[in-house]
C-alpha cells in the first residue's frame, strides 16, 4: 500500500472513531494534512473500498472503516504517536489526582488535628491553598468568649488566605516544628494567640500544617501532635 493510500485511511479511522460519522473526501482536505485534490482523495477511497478496508454505509455517504479496515489499522501502523498522547494526558490525570488526594488527607489531618488539640487547624499546600477547621472551638474558649473584637480579628487573618498564607511562607518553616507565642506572631490580629507550626511532605511538594489558638495551651502536647498528624498526609 502507498504511503499516502495508508496515510489517508489512518486519518480516515481516527476521524470516524472521534466523530462516528461517516467521512467524506472533502474533511480530510478540510484538516489540511492531504495537499492533493479531492478527486485524489475519492480515487484512495475507491482503493481502500476495494481491498475492503473501507465502506459506504449509505449512497453518497462518506466512509466508514470495516472490520477488516481496524485490523489493518491495529497490526500496520506505529504506536508511538498514541503513546506520547496517553503519556501527556496520564501525567496531567495522576498529578490532579495526587493533589486531590492530598487534599483529602489534609483535611483527614485537620479535622483530627483540631479535634485532638481543641483549638484550630490548619494548613497550606503545594497549590498554595489554605484551609482551616475548628473555629468555634477558638471561640468558646473563654479568652476570647467575652471578647468577641479580639474572636473577629482571629477570623479575619483565617478568612484572609493570602494574607495568612504570606505570614506563614515569611516564617521560613521546616521540618522543625516552631512555636510562636503572642507578640511573637507577625501579625498584630492574633498577637492574642500562640500558633504551632511544621512542615509536611506529601507527593505533590511540601506543604505547612499548624494549630491556632489561646496562649493557654497545651505546648509541648501540641507540638508532639503536629509530629503524629503531619505523617497522615500523603
Amino acid at each position: 500500500m502507498k504511503e499516502r493510500t495508508r496515510r489517508i485511511l489512518q486519518a480516515l479511522i481516527q476521524d470516524f472513531v472521534e466523530t462516528a460519522h461517516p467521512v467524506a473526501s472533502k474533511r480530510l482536505l478540510e484538516s489540511g494534512s492531504f495537499d492533493v485534490s479531492s478527486a485524489t482523495v475519492r480515487n484512495e477511497f475507491a482503493l481502500l473500498e476495494e481491498v475492503g478496508l473501507i465502506k459506504s454505509p449509505h449512497v453518497s455517504a462518506g466512509k466508514v472503516p470495516t472490520e477488516k479496515g481496524y485490523r489493518f489499522y491495529v497490526d500496520n501502523f506505529p504506536e508511538a504517536d498514541e503513546e506520547t498522547l496517553v503519556q501527556e494526558i496520564f501525567q496531567k490525570h495522576i498529578a490532579d489526582y495526587r493533589l486531590s488526594k492530598t487534599k483529602e488527607s489534609v483535611f483527614d489531618a485537620l479535622r483530627l488535628l483540631s479535634r485532638l488539640s481543641a483549638n484550630v487547624a490548619f494548613a497550606v499546600v503545594e497549590s498554595d491553598q489554605t484551609f482551616y477547621v475548628g473555629l468555634p472551638n477558638v471561640l468558646r474558649s473563654p479568652e476570647f468568649a467575652g471578647n468577641p473584637e479580639q474572636a473577629a480579628q482571629i477570623v479575619e487573618v483565617l478568612e484572609g488566605r493570602e494574607r495568612f498564607r504570606g505570614l506563614l511562607s515569611s516564617l521560613a518553616v521546616g521540618e522543625e516544628v516552631r512555636v510562636f507565642i503572642g507578640e511573637e506572631n507577625l501579625l498584630e490580629e492574633i498577637q492574642s494567640c500562640s500558633m504551632i507550626v511544621g512542615e509536611f511532605a506529601a507527593p505533590t511538594g511540601k506543604g505547612v500544617l499548624g494549630i491556632l489558638g489561646p496562649m493557654r495551651m497545651r505546648y509541648l502536647y501540641n507540638k508532639a501532635l503536629i509530629k503524629s498528624v503531619r505523617d497522615m498526609i500523603v
